[in-house]
C-alpha cells in the first residue's frame, strides 16, 4: 500500500508499568501501520497489551506507565513527545475512542442528549480559544515583522479585512440557522401529524415551536455591505506579499541557525559511537532556543516544533543506558572482588529491569538519527524557497478563516440539532424522544450507539474501538459491527478495532495484528490470517472460535498467559504451544517475512524447522471457507455457459 496512505505509524513501542512487585512489561516492541479508510484489528487474549497500545495512542496511560522507547507518528509528529496542550487538540477531535462497556462509559444520572451536546460545546469552545490565540499571534507577528523591516502597515485596512471576515461569518451563521429552522419546522409538523407516536412532552415542544413560527422559514437575504473593494484587496495582498517575503527570509536564517546547532551536536558530542552525555545535556538550552517557526505559516512544522522535546527524551534514554551499564559493571566488580563468577540475575532483579536495556551505543545511534533527520529536513526546506506571491492567497484564506473561527459560536439549539443528526446517523430511532432519556432506559446495543455518537461528535479521522461488542449479545454485536463498517465508509474513518475474538472481526478487518504477551506474533491482511495462518497462537485462536459448520470439538488454549513482570525467556507462547521446539525455550523468534503483507514470529518458519500443520479443526474450516468463496464463481460460470448455448 502507498506510503502516503499511512495515517498512523507505530514503531518499536515499549511500555511498562511500575507496581509494588516489580515492573510489568506490557508492550514489548511492537510496530504497525494504520492506513486511511482502513480497519486494523488487534487481536489477543486479555493482558496481551492491546488496550495499553490504544491508550498510548490516545495519550491516556496511567500515571505509573513508563514509555521505554518507540514512536507513534501521526500527522508528522511523534505523539510520545508532544505536551498535553498539543495533545488536547488531537484527542477527541482527530483521534477518538469507543470504550468497552457502554453503561460505565455513560453518566447514569445525565440525559443522553446532554452527554451528546457537551462534547459539541467543549469542542466549539476549544476551537474558539485556539483561533483567538492564532489571531493574536498573527497580529503580533504583523507588528513585529513590520517594525523589524520598516514596513508601513495600514491598520484601517486590517480593520476592514476583519469586518469583511466577520460579515462572512454572519452570512454563514444566517444560512445555518435557516437550515436548522427548516428542519425543526418540518419535524414539528410531522410530529403533530403522527401525534399517536410521540409522548406529550415532545408534542408540547412541537406545538410551542409552531405557535411561535407558524410559517415555513424564509431564506435570509445575505449582506455584502462590508466586503472589500478591488482596490482594498490589491492593497491587502501587496502588504502581505511583502510581509511574507521578509518573514520567510527571517525563517530561513533561523533554519540555518538551527542547522548549525544540530551540526555542532553531530560533529561534537555525537561524533563518537558513544555520545558524550554531559555535553549533550549542556546543549539542551541551545536546542530549545534555536527552535524556529515561520510567522505566517498556516500550519506548524511539527518536526521542528517537537525537536527539543524529542531531543530531551532521547538524551534521557542515553542517561538510562549509562546508568544500567554502570549497575552491571558494579555488580560484576563486586563478584570479581570476591573471586566469584557473576551469577545470572535473580527473579527479583529481573522483575525490576526494563523489557529491553539499550546499550549506550544503541541510545547514541537513536539520538544521532533524530538529529540527522532534522538536518535533512532543514536542507529540504532551504532547497524549496517559499514564493510569497503564490502563498499569499492561501494565507489570506487561512487568516480570514481563523478570524471567523475566533468569533464562531454554537447555540444550544444548533448543538441539539447536531446531536439529533448524529443520533440518526448511528441508527437511533425517534431521536427526539431518546434525546431526553437516561442511559438506563436504553438497551445495551442502543447505549453503545450513543457512545459511538459521542465519539463521532467531533468528526475524528481515527476511531479506536476497544472491544465495543464484548458486553453485547451476538445479534446486537452484528448490528454494531455493521454500523461501524457503514460509518467507516460514509465518513472515511480509519479504525483500530481491539478484540479477543477473531470471529468478531472476520467481515470488517482489512489488516490484523495478533498480539501475545506484549508482542505482535503475526501480522497480515484478513485473508492472510484467516486463510493462511502461520503462528501456533493464531491457530489456537482460530481453533477456539465457534462455527456453525464445525463438527470437531472446539479446542481451548491450555494454560494461562505469562506473568509480564517476568516474561519467559524465548518464545512467550512456548509453554502453551504443543508445536514448541527446543529453541523456543531459549531464544525469542524473529518476525519471519512470509510475503509483502504477511509475517509471523515463530521458529516453525525457520528454514531447518520441522514441518507443522494447523490443527484439523482449523484446516477444515479454511477448506470450507475457500470452497464457499469459489462456489458462486462456478455457479456464475455455469449460468453464462447455459446462456451461450441458448
Amino acid at each position: 500500500m502507498a506510503e502516503t496512505n499511512k495515517i498512523l505509524e507505530v514503531r518499536d513501542l515499549r511500555i511498562s508499568f511500575n507496581v509494588d512487585s516489580g515492573t510489568v512489561k506490557a508492550v514489548r516492541g511492537i510496530s504497525f501501520d494504520l492506513y486511511r479508510g482502513k480497519t486494523l484489528c488487534i487481536v489477543g487474549e486479555s493482558g496481551s497489551g492491546k488496550s495499553v497500545t490504544s491508550r498510548a495512542i490516545l495519550g491516556i496511560l496511567a500515571k505509573n506507565a513508563i514509555i521505554e522507547g518507540g514512536e507513534i507518528i501521526y500527522d508528522g509528529k511523534d505523539l510520545l513527545t508532544i505536551n498535553e496542550e498539543r495533545f488536547h487538540k488531537i484527542r477527541g477531535s482527530k483521534i477518538s475512542m469507543i470504550f468497552q462497556d457502554p453503561l460505565s462509559a455513560l453518566n447514569p444520572i445525565m440525559r443522553v442528549g446532554k452527554q451528546l451536546i457537551d462534547p459539541i460545546f467543549l469542542k466549539a469552545r476549544s476551537a474558539r480559544r485556539e483561533a483567538h490565540a492564532t489571531v493574536h499571534d498573527i497580529t503580533h507577528s504583523i507588528g513585529a515583522v513590520a517594525q523589524r523591516h520598516g514596513i508601513a502597515v495600514d491598520l484601517e485596512l486590517l480593520r476592514r479585512f476583519k469586518e469583511y471576515s466577520l460579515e462572512d461569518l454572519a452570512n454563514e451563521t444566517a444560512e445555518r440557522e435557516f437550515e436548522r429552522q427548516t428542519k425543526v419546522y418540518e419535524r414539528s409538523t410531522m410530529m403533530l401529524e403522527r401525534a399517536d407516536q410521540y409522548p406529550s412532552k415532545t408534542l408540547k415542544e412541537a406545538k410551542e415551536y409552531l405557535a411561535k413560527n407558524p410559517e415555513r422559514p424564509v431564506k435570509p437575504v445575505l449582506s455584502d455591505e462590508k466586503h472589500l473593494s478591488e482596490e482594498e484587496r490589491t492593497q491587502l495582498r501587496n502588504l502581505f506579499v511583502e510581509l511574507i517575503r521578509v518573514a520567510d527570509e527571517d525563517y530561513r536564517n533561523e533554519l540555518l541557525s538551527l542547522k548549525e546547532v544540530v551540526g555542532l551536536i553531530l560533529g561534537g558530542p555525537l561524533s563518537e559511537p558513544v555520545g558524550d552525555l554531559d555535553a549533550l545535556k549542556s546543549q539542551y538550552p541551545a536546542v530549545k532556543k534555536a527552535i524556529c517557526s515561520f510567522a505566517f505559516r498556516d500550519d506548524e512544522d511539527d518536526r521542528i516544533a517537537v525537536f527539543a522535546t524529542s531531543y530531551r527524551k532521547y538524551v534521557d534514554f542515553l542517561a538510562k543506558s549509562f546508568a544500567n551499564l554502570k549497575k552491571q559493571e558494579k555488580r560484576a566488580a563486586s563478584y570479581e572482588k570476591k573471586g566469584q563468577e557473576v551469577p545470572p540475575l535473580t527473579l527479583k532483579e529481573r522483575a525490576k529491569l526494563p523489557e529491553k536495556s539499550q546499550t549506550p551505543e544503541e541510545a547514541s545511534d537513536i539520538l544521532r538519527r533524530l538529529c540527522q533527520q532534522l538536518a535533512d529536513h532543514i536542507d529540504e526546506l532551504l532547497a524549496s524557497p517559499l514564493v510569497a506571491e503564490e502563498y499569499v492567497d492561501t494565507f489570506l484564506d487561512y487568516y480570514r478563516q481563523v478570524i471567523k473561527d475566533a468569533y464562531r459560536k454554537v447555540s444550544q439549539a444548533q448543538a441539539k440539532e447536531q446531536a439529533l443528526e448524529i443520533m440518526r446517523q448511528v441508527g437511533i430511532p425517534q431521536p427526539e424522544i431518546r434525546f431526553r432519556q437516561y442511559p438506563f432506559e436504553f438497551s445495551g446495543g442502543m447505549r453503545q450507539r450513543i457512545v459511538i455518537a459521542i465519539a463521532l461528535s467531533s468528526r475524528p479521522e481515527i476511531l479506536i474501538c476497544d472491544e465495543p461488542t464484548t458486553a453485547l449479545d451476538v445479534t446486537i454485536q452484528a448490528q454494531i459491527l455493521e454500523l461501524i463498517n457503514q460509518l467507516k465508509a460514509e465518513l472515511n474513518l480509519s479504525i483500530i478495532f481491539i478484540t479477543h475474538d477473531l470471529g468478531v472481526v472476520a467481515n470488517m478487518a482489512d489488516d490484523i495484528a495478533v498480539m501475545y504477551a506484549g508482542k505482535i506474533v503475526e501480522y497480515g491482511t484478513a485473508d492472510d490470517i484467516f486463510y493462511d495462518p502461520r503462528h501456533p497462537y493464531t491457530w489456537a485462536l482460530l481453533a477456539s472460535m465457534p462455527d456453525l459448520d464445525t463438527k470437531q470439538r472446539i479446542d481451548a488454549i491450555p494454560g494461562t498467559p505469562p506473568n509480564m513482570i517476568l516474561p519467559p525467556i524465548g518464545d512467550a507462547f512456548a509453554v502453551r504451544n504443543k508445536y514448541a521446539l527446543a529453541i523456543d525455550f531459549e531464544e525469542e523468534p524473529p518476525l519471519f517475512e512470509i510475503s509483502e503483507t504477511h509475517a509471523a514470529a515463530t521458529w516453525l518458519l525457520a528454514p531447518d524447522a520441522p514441518k507443522a500443520t494447523p490443527p484439523e479443526i482449523v484446516t477444515a474450516r479454511i477448506e470450507r471457507a475457500l470452497a464457499k468463496r469459489k462456489a458462486p464463481k462456478k455457479k456464475a460460470g455455469k449460468e453464462k455457459k447455459d446462456g451461450e448455448k441458448e
